[in-house]
């Protein structure tokens, strides 16, 4: 029989692979194909051979396939079916232990079967196929595009999941009974189920399932509680068998809600185990990377092109899924998949590395307030020159290739010329399909495809934006240091020619770091800076692009010295008063809405300044602005929910020695019956109570009261965020506001900061 349809979901069960079509009649199709994984294992010939002769490994064959990456002969392999992924796990660590450790080498270990089975088959997540059953499988027809950017969706029937339970404690258990489930469409709540007996309930979610038939299941916690709590309340009332919400005939499985914590990018982070419903997609917003920033538009987008099944792809991180393309690529080439990567840095001398470890182009902002200043963007340039100077572990300092006249800068390092790298291959249709949209984005009129190109762009950016460091990363399949190194010595000397190239043309450095110039000269026009950007273009052949002129722009100075300047923290606005802020407070997560909103009223106050002289002017009408949330704070008609602080923790609640406020809270949540990890973020309330210096929101009562003058620092120091260039550091903010001198701060002019206000330049003493 012949399916036409979209590849919703897949996965591998009892030897076989299950695919879920999404038809074009609106229906799901359930298909099984008798595909097996296979594992690779390397060594000496005679080693392997003595390998296949063992029990268990009688369907072992001889195959030829290319071991790294970089190796321009094939090698004898040998190659066992198993039955699926853990069993893969399983048997190579037997025969990793049989081989004393060293003797054999593992491929193909770990790379989860649905995925290896869409690279073996040409597929991938949402494509538009045609599947025709078999006696041998299914037989699969693509009638899609990777590359389209115009590609067609399937309708999916989407609803949002949430649940109320009646509490034993503050915070919600597995212990509490089920008081409510409701289903939500298009924000408008559509079904609510809440009889009085917890069994109905639980089996009205059930029927309510198989009524609606929801393709995508958006919740919020239902990696992390909610499914595991339905589980264990229907495990309780003795119904397990009938809790059946995917479209496969297989109840929600009972298991240790356990995820895992991880270090990335110099934090520790948490990621819940994840409750998949087989036939459906779930998307857990709380547990997921793509989805909660660009939607599921970006999700999808992500999924197709990086060839990630859908629901793995939700809960993957960036890395994970940028890796997928490479594996997909190395697939493609019959290079096999190191079990663990061992691609060391090659060895260098110590002038080597001075030379080597100098990271990307950086100049260090004069800081201060600048007026007339114009910013220039290189796009997507790491990726870009990865790209094209084809900087991949395997091409750095490849064996092939020892006369190349392809060198890396200052360092000598030769490129491969007779093959692309796997990385650079990988990142060809994430530059060509994100140009693509940002031009559709410019040029289509309707505003709901212009949302919908923005939000796929973006999607594609986070892993271009990844993709640098993550060639450097340890843990990478296919990246390297050496290669790493070299695109940072690559960046430096493009920025390097094209600094000079605006330094020639008048214009004077005022700050630059990785990817972004700005700029200053005197009365330059647009079509000065944009004729730059040509020149730049044609010259060293890199996308850059105008971002605009700056009205007045803030280059912000160490909250340790305010004599040196920090790369990522500034804020300004463009001449069409478009506001642009980096690393101040309204852009933290963590910030407290008070803090956020004190913020943003005085950035209100001070945009309206036409130059750094207005600015100037300005500064005591925003101060009055602190003057007022000073004082809401001090009277107590504060909302609680306002001064909600979130943190990450870096240990488990048990771990900490130091009694700081995100640990205490985590303990108040531990004793109230709360489940906290290393990595998962914390909410609390600052106050007044010694006892309980921090509260989570979760166990505050009518008792609670919030410690005023602790948010009033927060808040002194928030502005000195902003005014620290200006002479307004934290401690002399925080005198105009003591208690015992004053109720009420003095009018901004009895402070003595008028002096400062008609200087022409930028001042970093404190008013005086």
């Amino acid at each position: 029989m012949k399916h036409a349809g979209w590849i919703l979901d897949l996965y591998h069960k009892a030897g076989q692979t299950v695919i879920w079509l999404k038809k074009t009649d609106g229906s799901c199709v359930r298909l099984t194909d008798p595909w097996k994984p296979k594992i690779h294992i390397g060594g000496s010939y005679r080693d392997l051979l003595d390998l296949a002769c063992r029990p268990g490994l009688e369907n072992a064959i001889f195959v030829e396939m290319y071991e790294k990456a970089g190796d321009r002969e094939r090698s004898r392999v040998l190659e066992v079916e198993v039955d699926g992924d853990q069993e893969a796990v399983v048997l190579a660590r037997k025969l990793e232990q049989f081989g004393r450790y060293s003797k054999f080498r593992f491929y193909d270990i770990d790379i989860p079967s649905p995925q290896m089975y869409l690279y073996r088959k040409g597929l991938f997540p949402l494509a538009f196929v045609e599947a025709e059953e078999t006696s041998r499988g299914v037989s699969w027809t693509l009638k899609d595009s990777r590359e389209s950017i115009d590609y067609q969706l399937p309708p999916l029937r989407e609803i949002e999941l949430q649940i109320k339970t009646e509490k034993i404690r503050k915070v919600r258990s597995f212990e509490d009974k089920l008081a409510s489930v409701h289903f939500t469409r298009d924000k408008r709540e559509m079904l609510v189920i809440e009889s009085s007996d917890e069994v109905d309930k639980i089996l009205g979610l059930v029927q309510a399932f198989r009524a609606e038939d929801p393709d995508v299941i958006v919740t919020h916690g239902g990696d992390s509680f909610i499914f595991p709590y339905l589980a264990r309340r229907a495990q309780e009332l003795g119904i397990l068998d009938q809790l059946i919400l995917g479209r496969d005939i297989s109840p929600l499985r009972v298991y240790e809600v356990q995820g895992h914590s991880y270090f990335s990018y110099g934090k520790i982070l948490y990621r819940d185990t994840a409750a998949r419903l087989l036939g459906r997609l779930h998307v857990d917003q709380r547990n997921a990377y793509v989805s909660a920033d660009c939607g599921l538009e970006g999700l999808f987008e992500v999924s197709r092109t990086c060839i990630m099944p859908i629901q793995r792809a939700s809960r993957a991180t960036i890395g994970t899924n940028m890796t997928s393309l490479q594996l997909y690529h190395a697939v493609k080439r019959d290079v096999l998949i190191p079990w663990n990567k061992n691609q060391p840095e090659e060895l260098k001398n110590s002038r080597e590395l001075v030379i080597a470890d100098r990271g990307g182009f950086i100049y260090e902002p004069e800081i201060g307030i600048h007026d007339h200043v114009g910013e220039l963007d290189f796009a997507s340039l790491y990726p870009t020159l990865m790209t094209r100077m084809n900087l991949s572990g395997e091409t750095v300092n490849c064996t092939c290739c020892p006369d190349s006249v392809n060198r890396v800068p200052e360092l000598e390092f030769n490129i491969c010329e007779r093959s692309a790298g796997i990385v650079p291959l990988s990142l060809k249709i994430l530059l060509d399909k994100r140009a693509r949209y940002k031009a559709a984005k410019k040029t289509v009129v309707d505003e709901e495809l212009k949302t919908l190109y923005d939000r796929r762009q973006a999607a594609l950016k986070w892993i271009l934006v990844c993709s640098f460091g993550y060639l450097g990363f340890k843990n990478a399949r296919f990246g390297k240091i050496d290669a790493h190194i070299a695109t940072c010595a690559f960046s430096r000397q493009f920025l390097g020619q094209a600094a000079a190239l605006a330094e020639a043309r008048g214009f004077t450095l005022v700050h630059g770091i990785v990817d972004s110039f700005w700029l200053h000269k005197q009365e330059a026009t647009r079509s000065e800076y944009e004729d730059l950007c040509r020149v730049i273009r044609d010259k060293l052949s890199l996308p850059i692009s105008f971002e605009g002129v700056y009205r007045w722009i803030v280059f912000l100075s160490s909250k340790m010295d305010s004599k040196v300047g920090v790369l990522n923290r500034y804020y300004g606005i463009f001449e069409d008063r478009t506001l642009k802020v980096r690393g101040i407070d309204v852009r933290r997560h963590d910030t407290p809405d008070i803090v956020r909103q004190c913020q943003t009223k005085m950035l209100d106050i001070l945009t309206k300044a036409r130059d750094s002289n207005e600015f100037r002017l300005l500064i005591p009408q925003a101060l009055k602005v602190l003057e007022k949330f000073v004082g809401t704070l001090r009277d107590g008609s504060v909302p609680l929910e306002d001064l909600v602080i979130v943190r990450n923790l870096s240990k488990n609640p048990d771990e900490y020695t130091h009694q700081v406020p995100h640990t205490i809270a985590a303990r108040h949540l531990v004793a109230q019956g709360g489940s906290v990890h290393a990595g998962q973020q914390v909410s609390y309330i600052l106050t007044s109570d010694r006892t309980r210096t921090a509260v989570p929101p979760e166990v505050v009562d009518e008792d609670t009261v919030y410690d005023a003058e602790r948010y009033v620092d927060l808040l002194c120091s928030s502005t000195a965020n902003l005014l620290l260039p200006l002479g307004y550091d934290a401690k002399y903010l925080r005198s105009m506001f003591k208690r015992t001198e004053m109720k009420r701060p003095a009018a901004p002019q009895e402070l003595c900061i008028t002096p400062l206000l008609f200087q022409g330049k930028t001042t970093f003493g404190r008013p005086v």
